[in-house]
């Protein structure tokens, strides 16, 4: 088990430093400004992590297929209004559930740690999933807001390609 923690905060690094590390100046925008993230590795890295909550990390595939949903320039500076926001608080939270998890293991084998010691750190773990999901669900609400009907139509299309069931 520590060896997956272990694994779990080396991926998170990665996500840190790798997917996300390069970002272009934002008063500055450049023709290949988008292509400073790889999102590619950006979302196979995000899916790692998703075991952290159920709902999706969709920025990354959205932003991999912009020119297949034929994103505007708008909605891209959208999505990277959206990114540049909430990016760093995301991984920040995402950090500390990694951190509480393991912190929360350590404790539970302890025999001297109570049950309710147990209980609260745990509601401290549910907290930050919330927050994390809240940001998720800001995403989504952004990729919402943001497409067209058909953009929507082809998302749906993508996100069946890659593996995601839907109604």
């Amino acid at each position: 088990m520590e060896t997956f923690y272990a694994t779990t905060r080396w991926l998170f690094f990665c996500v840190l430093l790798t997917g996300f590390g390069q970002v272009a100046a934002e008063e500055e925008i450049q023709p290949n400004d988008l292509d400073v993230i790889d999102w590619e590795l950006a979302k196979e890295r995000m899916a790692l992590l998703s075991q952290l909550g159920y709902h999706p990390f969709l920025l990354p595939l959205v932003m991999e297929n912009r020119d297949m949903l034929g994103l505007t320039k708008d909605q891209v500076n959208t999505f990277k209004e959206w990114r540049s926001k909430y990016r760093v608080p995301l991984i920040h939270t995402m950090n500390q559930i990694i951190q509480a998890r393991v912190a929360f293991q350590r404790i539970a084998l302890d025999p001297g740690t109570t049950e309710e010691v147990l209980l609260a750190k745990q509601e401290e773990i549910f907290k930050l999933h919330k927050k994390v999901l809240k940001y998720q669900l800001s995403c989504r609400r952004n990729i919402l807001d943001t497409f067209t009907e058909e953009q929507w139509d082809n998302f749906r299309f993508l996100l069946t390609e890659n593996g995601y069931v839907l109604d």
